[in-house]
């Protein structure tokens, strides 16, 4: 099972507004840099998101992209869904697909069911902040500003 490029974007743009929660909308731009994602490619991600209600978009001089809930609440599963829509990993197995004449009789099938729901629970188990801890974690020396933001300060 492989995820689109699209999909590394839109959870590196997600990674980089967990970092700038309650800072403001975001300019996209400062977000491409940021991550070193193509600013087109990241609009287009970051178009997708919004529908979802994952992300708010702002206008103007000082608009950007702002998360729209808690890091914490929001479940990768979300963010899978919103950029590379259902996560079956065979045809089998989306509801309108009827090219498997097996449909329903099939011990292949029950494999690939029990593929899906395995991975659609640890995606429905992480959320946005759990990754973008991991990675201030791993990348200290690029997320100084999140250090002093996450050490409690005594």
């Amino acid at each position: 099972m492989k995820f689109t490029l699209g999909t590394e974007y839109g959870i590196r743009a997600l990674i980089e507004l967990a970092a700038r929660y309650g800072d403001g909308p975001v300019p996209a731009r400062a977000i491409a840099t940021a991550q070193g994602i193509p600013l087109r490619f990241l609009e287009h991600q970051l178009a997708a998101l919004h529908k979802a209600g994952i992300v708010d978009s702002q206008r103007g001089a000082n608009g950007g992209a702002a998360l729209a809930r808690d890091p914490s609440e929001i479940r990768i599963s979300e963010v899978i869904d919103a950029l590379e829509g259902p996560l079956a990993p065979m045809y089998c197995l989306e509801p309108h697909d009827e090219r498997c004449v097996q449909t329903h009789q099939c011990g292949v099938q029950e494999l690939w069911m029990r593929v899906e729901d395995a991975v659609r629970t640890v995606f429905e188990q992480t959320t946005i902040a759990d990754i973008a801890t991991r990675h201030r974690e791993l990348q200290p020396l690029l997320w100084p500003s999140l250090l002093t933001r996450a050490t409690p300060q005594n």
